[in-house]
């Protein structure tokens, strides 16, 4: 009789402890924060038209630049009069950001149309020419007090063959913000990008025979 009272209280006792693992599980799941909404950019496309010159016969590779770490990945940032990087909340770019600019820089030189042939880094192809650098603005920075899109790129271009630098530049240019969005931002980052690949491309083409 004893052993199967001792049974009924163990049974018991699990039964209490199994409804016990329950309530804190429960009560664990309604205090974990709700995930933040994210909502994915990308550069807008390049606005660039055909240029009327010749197509030239050599190749070029984009590669994908070099970035400090605070570039290196997807938010969406802004350097502050302090010169603090801060992010626009629930808002990244659809990949990292060098990765971001090359794959657009890609598109920008394939709309101009002087370069017969392209490539990037990751296809694994041989060419002549390839174009490298370091990515040191893609941001929205305060400037005067204004929200303005900042893009800066230090320029490459390198002979495949003879793996010395043909040529170097930097490129910077600006664009005013129309408000303080994050997609106000990447607006402005476009256009900004856009007058800066116009320039890119053309010492990139006036290079070729160096």
């Amino acid at each position: 009789m004893s052993h199967v009272l001792h049974r009924g209280k163990s049974e018991r006792a699990m039964l209490f402890l199994r409804a016990l693992l329950v309530l804190v599980l429960m009560s664990a799941c309604t205090v974990l924060p709700e995930r933040e909404p994210v909502d994915l950019f990308q550069l807008p496309p390049s606005a660039i038209r055909a240029h009327s010159s010749p197509q030239l016969t050599g190749g070029l590779r984009l590669m994908i630049p070099e970035s400090s770490d605070a570039l290196g990945g997807s938010r969406l940032l802004i350097l502050t009069e302090n010169n603090n990087f801060q992010a626009y909340p629930g808002a990244r770019w659809t990949a990292p950001i060098p990765q971001l600019w090359r794959d657009w820089l890609l598109d920008a030189f394939w709309q101009d149309g002087r370069f017969a042939s392209l490539s990037t880094d990751s296809a694994g192809l041989q060419s002549e020419l390839s174009l490298n650098g370091m990515l040191r603005a893609l941001h929205t920075e305060t400037i005067d007090g204004r929200a303005t899109a900042v893009v800066r790129f230090d320029a490459l271009l390198i002979s495949s063959a003879r793996r010395e630098i043909v040529a170097s530049k930097r490129f910077e240019t600006r664009e005013p913000l129309s408000s303080n969005t994050a997609a106000a931002s990447v607006a402005a980052l476009g256009v900004a990008a856009d007058r800066l690949a116009i320039e890119l491309i053309s010492w990139a083409a006036g290079n070729t025979n160096n």
